[in-house]
């Protein structure tokens, strides 16, 4: 029986909103039969603004290549040795003389003797840290 009550005043509810509804007047584009061929009398147009800051953060490169050349040059160096020879030849001649001394001579004799010449020489060699380049060998 209760729910048979319950079910009653949902009815009743339901049936009290579409009275309520149908005395309410209808809105304008209810009372039209075409809306969307009325003429339009009115326009109200609202601007709202918003600033929304896009930030990118850009990194631009400028390759500049800069080549500096150095030129590694294999030098061959063919030497000839030129040596003169110079043939002297000595003719010692010896002449006899007799000479009769009474007295007792000593004699001491110094003799220069060309001097020499001794050159000597060596070669360094300087090892530096090697550079390489791309280059077109």
């Amino acid at each position: 029986m209760r729910t048979y009550l319950k079910g009653l005043y949902g009815a009743a509810v339901l049936a009290a909103a579409a009275a309520l509804m149908v005395q309410a007047p209808a809105p304008a584009e209810a009372q039209c039969v075409n809306c969307s061929r009325a003429p339009i009398t009115k326009t109200n147009t609202v601007y709202k603004h918003r600033t929304v800051n896009s930030v990118k953060n850009v990194t631009r490169y400028k390759d500049v290549n800069r080549t500096r050349y150095q030129r590694h040059v294999t030098r061959v160096v063919n030497v000839t040795r030129v040596q003169p020879i110079t043939r002297v030849h000595l003719v010692t001649r010896v002449h006899n003389r007799t000479m009769i001394l009474r007295q007792t001579q000593r004699v001491a004799q110094t003799v220069s003797m060309p001097g020499r010449t001794i050159t000597t020489g060596k070669t360094v060699h300087i090892n530096h840290a090697p550079t390489f380049g791309s280059c077109c060998r």
